[in-house]
């Protein structure tokens, strides 16, 4: 399942399929995927305070629904997601932002409001820019953030996150359950790292 979020909390959540028709790829991107993967997903992890490791009852469940057999590997986004996530309040200010990406590294961080709810993402070529320009247009990062965000469902089979980041030109999907819980984020780099440690390449078989 994928979802979107805006500053008015969840406007979508279904298959990958109805997301493509609500919100369509680039067009170049799209093109060129060809895949056999499930045509639906509706299974989710029912969660505790953790929320972050499926139980056996979901991952049977969704081993059935994609009609994957013993010998199927199905990677899921939860179990290569970077956890606890770092992220930043709405009104944080260019300067601190700025800062905090200098400080960490990253490329990108999703941003929550003062209830923790997601409410966008912002990405290091955004707060750059705008941290360097003459004609500064806000003081927080607010205004500048990407104000739709589209997420996954930590049980989601990792080739269906991949096609998404591919097709959308994405660098990260922030995984969130059912109950809107921010639960971790998968980038391009998370993406490689599982696929360095899988040397059969069986991930995407």
């Amino acid at each position: 399942m994928f979802a979107i979020y805006n500053i008015q909390g969840r406007s979508f959540r279904s298959t990958l399929e109805q997301l493509h028709k609500v919100h369509r790829p680039h067009a170049n991107q799209a093109s060129d995927i060809h895949t056999n993967t499930a045509q639906d997903e509706t299974v989710v992890i029912q969660g505790n305070d953790t929320e972050m490791r499926a139980n056996a009852k979901n991952v049977a469940a969704y081993r059935e629904m994609v009609h994957a057999n013993e010998r199927t590997v199905i990677v899921h986004a939860y179990q290569i997601m970077t956890h606890p996530v770092k992220t930043l309040l709405s009104n944080t200010s260019i300067q601190k932002a700025l800062e905090e990406f200098d400080l960490l590294g990253y490329q990108q961080m999703p941003i929550i409001n003062p209830e923790h709810q997601l409410v966008g993402i912002l990405t290091y070529q955004q707060i750059y820019k705008m941290a360097h320009s003459r004609e500064r247009h806000a003081d927080t990062i607010e205004k500048i953030m990407s104000p739709e965000v589209i997420t996954v469902d930590p049980i989601s089979d990792i080739r269906r996150v991949a096609r998404v980041l591919y097709e959308y030109q994405l660098s990260a999907l922030p995984v969130v359950n059912e109950q809107d819980h921010l639960v971790g984020i998968i980038s391009k780099t998370d993406m490689l790292k599982a696929l360095i440690k899988d040397p059969p390449l069986s991930l995407w078989t």
